[in-house]
């Protein structure tokens, strides 16, 4: 994926290393309460686990409770359509990596054969309990279509989908079953092309209260098919549910310790940075939890906050960043580069060096290098490699990874000839000195922040971790920063450099016309603190798998679910969404020029799905004329929501004439991917649709342009008097047999331009013609 379009989502390489603490600065400033709970203490597993945890031996068979046969009858009993399929292989374990705490659950792999084409896929089934821990039925075997518009509706698909959890795993109490309902779930799903689903995500209620990991999914078709389930493979050890600490306490304490700082803040719309504020959020440390049994305030790592996250000013030193000289680095050049700072084992060669843009800014080149050792047997799958990006041009370094595979443990390399392990106070120096040789200008631009105790520490003192927060006219810039860690020598082990440009364009220093005082009560006001349990650990830091605890908290949540992206503009004095998703931008209620419209159905649709939106007035403007490429977008949003985030990661070029700066490079690049245009094609996206011309576009959609040239003199278009203006007649006439367009008083009126309430109609009508035509519609 582009990341331009999606800071979240990132490369496997760049996920396995920014650690915890570090990604909840990275989130806007309400999503840090989500994330507060992931931390890194040990912890002990439930009774069925026990023995199990991710680096034992292989489970024993022997001790199953339920017997694969078992298994497997269940699994063909809860899905009929299991009868037509074949069991290819079965073990105990799981396929996780690393693995999860419960290994006892049979790992049930399925092949199924539709004409020439095999489809595979696993099944879950807890080989103590009897319950089902997780499936997804292809749809290739659900033989009937389920489209649009759905033969079940949601709540009959939600009694379905209670009666299906009741027989798979009846180890879980209705009671304890509470629906998250929400706007996704009550949509069923994310796009108006494809298979309808409904989606119902349940909390599950331990002693009574929600445990913020544990849910249970379940989707059904439009038809009423059972065609995903997941739950928790493995129950913790849940405390007592009564707190030691009363509510009271405890929010006077988060009320105590709360504190909002101001902030250059990117605000997001459909995964791309698209604009920056001056804005009021929480600082990270004010969103964590409480505590519940010691009411005190835990950090992303599980220790107890003793005082609040520090900024120190980065001094210089002699050593500072040199761009590179050259017009364009070789690979090898900066290959040689990260070997200068990074002790790289003497057995990993150079085996990778791919070019590339930056995943957060697609105008910077990158060379993506990896060295690895010979593979052999043990790790043919998670092979020891070391990788980094290298920005081509300037040869800085956007990250280092000594193990590319976060999941594996990191091997002590041989101290360096003459080292000595550093104290903190001597890392710490380490560190700086780094910082001013990586990063451009470190001393005027970044600061470090200092979050006490034994935060920069690594587990079992095997080595440092620091972290840099990038400023801008002296104000800090949210979502942006770089850790470092490195061995107790000094040598650089991980590095990432993460955040967006744009924020430069503030070239004038924004005046806040809202003080902090007045920013603090604001936000106050929009947070509860709620009882839950939330599990600590379960993933892996610094190279670490960290083994699951459940504790008791308070865990600070917007009162207002709708709060959650929303930060203070510090300008505006307005509450702003700073990440607004294709799925939040649902808006069918909010239009005020619908009502009474001919195409007030098809338009309200579009709303809900986040095809079109209102615009500040709360308009839609139905008869508004479109655009080829807003044409593009509405048919790329209809198929996918993330559309925007498609492309190979590759430096973006022009596709069918339309350059990567166009507003609708995004949408073109998707529908020539799929085949919908040609990339050889000369568009001009800016032009007028016309009718003729939108037939055309849909029979390239529907892959019937080849079968469109049969029909020119078909009667359909020799009926229109207009006839002899259409060039093109036999998409003309695709288009109106198909019912996607039709004539007005006998004439086609081929060069009238589309508005988007036409349009609308156009995309309902392919929904729903889904499933009846030989060619898979949109997906």
């Amino acid at each position: 994926m582009n990341s331009k379009r999606n800071q979240f989502i990132q490369q496997t390489a760049r996920t396995a290393l920014i650690t915890s603490v570090a990604l909840a600065l990275l989130l806007p400033g309400g999503l840090a309460a989500a994330d507060s709970s992931y931390t890194s203490v040990r912890v002990p597993l439930s009774t069925a686990a026990a023995g199990q945890a991710a680096n034992s031996a292989a489970p024993d068979p022997a001790k199953a409770k339920i017997t694969q046969e078992q298994a497997i009858a269940k699994l063909r009993e809860l899905f009929p359509v299991l009868k037509e399929a074949t069991v290819s292989n079965v073990r105990l374990g799981t396929d996780s990596y690393p693995p999860s705490g419960n290994q006892m659950v049979w790992n049930v792999q399925w092949q199924y054969q539709l004409g020439s084409s095999g489809y595979g896929f696993s099944s879950l089934v807890d080989a103590m309990t009897g319950d089902l821990v997780n499936t997804y039925i292809s749809y290739p075997m659900l033989r009937e279509n389920a489209f649009y518009p759905p033969e079940f509706s949601r709540e009959e698909a939600l009694a379905k989908a209670r009666s299906f959890i009741a027989a798979a795993a009846p180890s879980l109490a209705a009671k304890d079953l509470v629906l998250d309902d929400n706007d996704q779930t009550y949509m069923g799903r994310d796009a108006l092309f494809g298979m309808f689903e409904y989606r119902f995500p349940f909390r599950i209620l331990r002693n009574g209260l929600p445990s913020a990991a544990d849910m249970l999914n379940i989707s059904v078709d439009g038809n009423g098919n059972i065609v995903q389930f997941s739950k928790p493979a493995t129950d913790g050890v849940y405390p007592s549910a009564k707190p030691a600490v009363s509510p009271e306490s405890a929010s006077k304490q988060f009320a105590g310790n709360f504190k909002v700082g101001l902030y250059y803040i990117p605000i997001y719309k459909d995964g791309a940075a698209v604009r920056w504020i001056l804005g009021w959020r929480p600082e990270s440390e004010s969103l964590s939890l409480v505590d519940a049994q010691t009411g005190k305030s835990i950090d992303n790592e599980g220790e107890a906050i003793t005082a609040a996250v520090t900024y120190e000013a980065v001094p210089e030193r002699k050593n500072t960043f040199q761009p590179a000289s050259a017009a364009g680095l070789t690979a090898a050049a900066a290959a040689k580069l990260v070997q200068q700072v990074a002790a790289i084992p003497a057995e990993r060669k150079l085996s990778g060096q791919n070019s590339g843009v930056n995943s957060q800014n697609d105008k910077q080149k990158l060379w993506r290098l990896s060295w690895e050792a010979s593979r052999t047997a043990a790790n043919m799958a998670m092979p020891e490699r070391t990788y980094a990006e290298v920005d081509s041009s300037t040869g800085e370094i956007i990250q280092f990874q000594l193990e590319q595979y976060g999941g594996q443990e990191l091997k002590e390399q041989p101290a360096p000839a003459g080292g000595t392990k550093l104290t903190q106070a001597q890392a710490k120096e380490r560190a700086i000195e780094l910082i001013n040789r990586l990063y451009p200008k470190a001393s005027g631009s970044l600061k470090l922040a200092e979050h006490g105790g034994k935060w920069s520490i690594l587990e079992d003192g095997k080595g440092y971790r620091y972290q840099f927060l990038r400023y801008y006219q002296g104000i800090p810039v949210s979502d942006s920063n770089i850790v470092m860690t490195m061995d107790v020598y000094g040598r650089l082990q991980s590095y990432m450099n993460t955040g967006n440009t744009g924020y430069e364009a503030l070239k004038d220093k924004p005046v806040p016309a809202v003080s902090g005082a007045e920013a603090l009560q604001s936000y106050l006001g929009r947070y509860d603190l709620k009882l839950q349990y939330s599990s600590i650990g379960g993933y892996n830091i610094d190279n670490k798998y960290v083994e699951p605890v459940v504790k008791l908290v308070y865990a600070p949540t917007p009162a207002d679910s709708q709060d959650t992206y929303k930060v203070l503009d510090a300008q505006t004095k307005e509450w702003v969404t700073t990440y607004e998703s294709p799925l939040q931008s649902r808006s069918g209620a909010e239009a005020v020029d619908l009502k009474g419209h001919a195409a007030e159905q098809a338009l309200t649709e579009l709303l809900n799905y986040g095809v079109l939106s209102v615009d500040a007035d709360k308009k839609v403007n139905p008869d508004q004329e479109i655009t080829a490429g807003d044409w593009f977008t509405l048919i790329a949003r209809s198929s996918t929501p993330y559309y925007a985030g498609y492309s190979n990661g590759s430096e973006p070029k022009a596709v069918a004439g339309v350059s990567p700066d166009s507003p609708y490079y995004e949408a073109v690049s998707y529908a020539a991917e799929r085949e919908w245009i040609s990339r050889g094609a000369a568009l001009q996206p800016e032009s007028k649709l016309s009718r003729e011309q939108l037939a055309v576009l849909l029979a390239s959609f529907l892959k019937y342009d080849k079968l469109s040239a049969f029909l020119g003199n078909d009667s359909v278009i020799t009926g229109f008097s207009d006839n002899a203006a259409i060039q093109d007649k036999g998409a003309v006439a695709l288009a109106v047999k198909l019912g996607l367009l039709q004539g007005e008083n006998g004439k086609f009126n081929p060069q009238q331009i589309v508005t988007k309430a036409q349009a609308a109609n156009v995309i309902m009508k392919l929904v729903e013609l889904q499933g009846r035509t030989d060619q898979v519609i949109g997906q």
